[in-house]
């Protein structure tokens, strides 16, 4: 059995890793199974997480604590983000929510 791995621009690294950042919107990508999971950023770290939830709704649908989860002040942020990585993304898309909690070892 593989690990899950989701792949993370490195400039959320800290925001993970601090709990800042607790959700990815993602398109085109497969449905992720629930529990363990690592976070894999483009630099070469990885975070363990939790994925323990994950919805389907457009960024219209999306409450503003949504998109205070996935580490954006607003939506026009967030939308600007992901326009980032999916230029060809609308408005009326179905975005995968991913959300999770990084989970560091307890020593």
């Amino acid at each position: 059995m593989h690990m899950t791995r989701i792949h993370f621009h490195e400039s959320f690294y800290d925001m993970i890793l601090q709990g800042e950042k607790t959700q990815t919107a993602r398109i085109e990508e497969p449905h992720y199974p629930l529990g363990t999971a690592m976070a894999d950023f483009s630099d070469g770290k990885s975070l363990p997480i939790e994925i323990v939830e994950i919805t389907y709704q457009t960024i219209n649908e999306m409450s503003l604590s949504a998109v205070q989860k996935d580490g954006f002040n607003t939506k026009d942020e967030l939308w600007n983000a992901l326009l980032g990585f999916y230029p060809h993304l609308q408005a009326d898309d179905l975005l995968m929510l991913v959300e999770f909690r990084c989970i560091m070892n307890k020593k």
